[in-house]
């Protein structure tokens, strides 16, 4: 039993007003120019998560088109969606960036943010998932729970984020709702609990039954008609309604008590209590319906406005002060000094960059000035709008607990705080996670190389999951992000945007040379052309060090047989030798080098000439030493489903990897080994196949080894190619 009794004193606002339904006519227009903001106690927001394929795009135009937003049901698979505009979603038929959206549904506001399901892009869901407020997890009726789902869910816990479940695509061959419900319920949580009940399925599927308010949505040639519950779904609905009850009461001692001596409760008993369940994740709801044709969306909506807790009853927002260093609070009220974090840059060829914003405190207004925590730059605040299906709608101020757009912003990025500069404060930055695939980048031409970096730069800017870099022994343009399409796409933007065309190829392994065994060597360096020549002679001492151990210069001249200040010289010209090692061109390292011996010439020596010799006499030992190749070995780490630890470890030891270790981790077993970085190229990929997407890796160099004297040809044919 949790926190019996918790809400006795104070209600959520809004719990005696609810009323579930309510024609989709009743949406309300947007605030015009200058109107003032509604109350925070109107505002909700949330995040649509769901697997690709889930119908959650649709799930979201069928939001839009019920709240009167749009006229026309967008459609991903026609090509008519008002969200997945982009040329690379429209040709994929994928979402690949989230869609920050906003609708008036019956006196309150909705924000919501319609993030990527496909497993490349499934990251632009973490910024959304942090700044808002609910998310509301899309479910396939004919799939159930799949690995996506399980990944987003978890997502979703991690942010502690009161969660919804919309069981989709009821009116589809297969549907299930029991059989998903029940999926719901043991693969992700015991505490799911429907608050409708789907009447039919597949093409039988003709309503759903309200479980709070009693009563009927039933669906004719695409028209919702409320009514009462049909007598053939009384004993279903009867029984589905007191199993609710009984799981609130569960939380509640007074409710408990009462439904124990044998009261029957009420929807004003028990509401106020589920909706503080719903926030501490103690009942997560569980709705059912299908975005096309739109059925069951007016619950869904219904739900969000009346169930979620509004932002001014949230918990105060923490961050630091960035003057100080010291802890800061935000209390969500309007009048408190304002605050807001950006979440999401979009690149509009209209305006520019348009940075998404939630408002955590106080109000922003057009034409405000504000001080930005990173950078401590003063940003004016020009026209503040939102997004309305493919309108940009400007308002005049922003409160607690909405998000909006400005355009124009001079010295901010993703993840930025702005705020009332008498009082700055700095909120935590969004986490995203690593990328797990790099790709060398090679432009077709040398112009499309001088703009490449300038492209790039916009790019990551905007899509913190993609990073590049210039290797510094290749040259080459390294790319890294989420997987193979991803990559794709970041190309196609490329020409697009910029004009810029490349090909993709395989990154250059960083592999080292060393010797095997101690020799003495000379280097004689003797120019004469008329004039000064050029003098400098040195015998070396070179030895292998351990593996890991580095470089180490040793000076053992005596009598003066080579004056000191030529000294520093031959250690230059050693280390610059070691540069481009003679047996492939890789990096020379963990040697010993002892000058031990040498002459010089009073009048031709210099600084060059001892300088060339030493270089002369390191790439004479490597030539006699026996030099080897070392590749780098790097520690991966695993994590999938038990099922799959035998397949993962098998795939692992055929790159030529040890297992040194595994550990449970909740559902998932982790694998530690040990692998050669040449052999885990496009790795992702093959572990995402490998587990059907239910497999995570992440990687970190460990050390270097010899490479196996069979695989030299193979490493030199590569670097050719």
């Amino acid at each position: 039993m949790a926190r019996p009794g918790a809400l006795g004193k104070n209600p959520p606002r809004g719990a005696a007003r609810f009323f579930l339904g309510g024609p989709p006519a009743a949406a309300l227009s947007w605030q015009q120019e200058g109107e003032m903001a509604l109350a925070p106690e109107k505002i909700r927001s949330f995040t649509l998560l769901g697997a690709s394929g889930s119908g959650k795009t649709s799930l979201a135009e069928a939001l839009l088109f019920t709240a009167g937003v749009t006229h026309r049901l967008g459609r991903v698979d026609e090509g008519s969606s008002v969200l997945d505009q982009d040329p690379e979603e429209l040709k994929r038929k994928i979402t690949l960036s989230s869609k920050v959206q906003s609708l008036d549904y019956q006196g309150y506001r909705l924000y919501f943010a319609d993030s990527p399901g496909f497993p490349d892009f499934a990251a632009e869901a973490a910024a959304p998932l942090a700044m808002l407020d609910a998310a509301v997890i899309v479910v396939d009726a004919t799939v159930g729970v799949d690995v996506a789902t399980k990944q987003f869910f978890r997502a979703a816990v991690a942010q502690k984020k009161p969660i919804l479940f919309f069981v989709n695509k009821m009116d589809k061959e297969h549907a299930d709702f029991e059989k998903a419900l029940a999926a719901i319920q043991s693969q992700l949580s015991k505490h799911a609990h429907p608050v409708s009940l789907p009447i039919g399925a597949g093409p039988g599927f003709r309503g759903v039954l309200d479980l709070i308010d009693g009563r009927a949505f039933l669906y004719e040639k695409g028209q919702a008609a409320e009514k009462p519950v049909p007598p053939e779904e009384s004993e279903r609905f009867q029984a589905a309604q007191r199993r609710l009850i009984e799981e609130i009461a569960e939380t509640d001692e007074a409710l408990f008590e009462r439904l124990a001596g044998g009261e029957t409760l009420r929807k004003d008993d028990v509401l106020p209590r589920l909706i503080q369940d719903i926030e501490d994740e103690e009942i997560l709801p569980v709705l059912v319906g299908s975005a096309l044709p739109p059925q069951g969306i007016v619950l869904l909506l219904d739900t969000l406005d009346h169930l979620i807790l509004p932002p001014d009853r949230l918990p105060e927002k923490t961050g630091t002060n960035p003057q100080s260093g010291e802890a800061e609070v935000r209390k969500p009220f309007v009048a408190e000094s304002a605050s807001a974090q950006v979440f999401k840059v979009l690149s509009d060829p209209g305006v520019g960059d348009i940075y998404f914003m939630k408002v955590f405190s106080g109000t922003l207004r057009h034409g405000e000035d504000l001080r930005n925590a990173r950078s401590q730059a003063s940003e004016r605040l020009g026209h503040l709008f939102v997004f309305q299906g493919k309108e940009r709608k400007e308002v005049a101020e922003a409160t607690v607990g909405e998000v909006v757009g400005v355009a124009k912003l001079k010295n901010t990025r993703l993840g930025d705080t702005l705020g009332d500069p008498a009082r700055p404060i700095q909120y935590p930055p969004i986490v995203f996670p690593e990328p797990v695939l790099s790709l060398a980048i090679h432009p077709k031409t040398r112009q499309d190389q001088e703009k490449l970096g300038l492209a790039l730069g916009k790019l990551s800017a905007n899509d913190p999951t993609c990073r590049f870099h210039i290797d510094p022994e290749t040259g080459e343009t390294i790319v890294s992000g989420m997987g193979e399409v991803h990559i794709e796409v970041l190309t196609e933007r490329l020409k697009e945007r910029y004009g810029i065309e490349i090909t993709l190829g395989r990154p250059h392994v960083p592999y080292r040379e060393t010797i095997t065994r101690k020799v003495k060597v000379q280097g004689k360096y003797k120019k004469q052309s008329g004039g000064h020549g050029q003098y400098g002679d040195v015998w070396l001492e070179v030895e292998p060090r351990p593996l890991g151990t580095g470089f180490e210069f040793v000076d053992a001249i005596k009598g003066g047989v080579i004056p000191a200040k030529y000294i520093p010289a031959v250690e230059a010209g050693v280390k610059d030798a070691m540069q481009k090692g003679a047996l492939a061109g890789y990096p020379v390292v963990d040697l010993k080098v002892t000058l031990c011996d040498g002459t010089y010439h009073s009048v031709d020596s210099s600084d060059l000439a001892f300088q060339i010799a030493g270089s002369m006499a390191l790439k004479k030992a490597e030539e006699e030493a026996r030099a080897i190749l070392l590749e780098p070995i790097m520690r991966v780490e695993v994590a999938a489903p038990a099922e799959f630890t035998g397949a993962i470890t098998n795939d692992l030891s055929a790159r030529r990897g040890k297992i040194v270790g595994m550990t449970q981790d909740g559902e998932m077993q982790v694998v530690q080994g040990e692998v050669p970085m040449a052999e885990l190229f496009k790795y992702a990929t093959d572990l995402r196949s490998l587990t059907h997407g239910a497999g995570f890796h992440r990687t970190e160099f460990a050390r270097y080894e010899p490479l196996p004297p069979q695989l030299f040809d193979k490493v030199e044919k590569r670097k050719k190619d």
